[in-house]
């Protein structure tokens, strides 16, 4: 679940309002506890804070299951995973050179 709590993070999260995205990355990318984050956010309850992970992580769910980006950049992750193991158990052609570079070039823009 926190890698893809991390995922729709990085692909939605500007979506969300500041103090749950705020809560969410210091919970998700710096693991910080319910009282942690609380105190990192001016000393607010720890039920806000969990009030804001919830609705958050509800929004998140929420716009992927309108939006769909993670599972399609998901599916072209695998399927550049894929073609990488295909090209590197092939002979080393200049074709095989030149498609792997493509590859990743396609996977460096997904990564960025």
């Amino acid at each position: 679940m926190k890698e893809n709590i991390l995922l729709l993070l990085d692909i939605y999260g500007e979506l969300l309002p500041k103090s749950q995205q705020t809560a969410l990355d210091l919970r998700y990318n710096s693991d910080l506890s319910l009282g942690e984050i609380a105190e990192e956010m001016g000393g607010i309850s720890r039920q806000s804070v969990n009030d804001f992970l919830k609705k958050g992580r509800s929004k998140l769910i929420e716009f992927e299951n309108v939006l769909g980006n993670a599972a399609r950049f998901c599916k072209i992750s695998e399927e550049l995973r894929a073609m990488n193991e295909e090209i590197n158990a092939s002979p080393n052609s200049e074709h095989t050179k030149r498609i792997k570079r493509s590859v990743n070039k396609i996977q460096n823009a997904l990564n960025n």
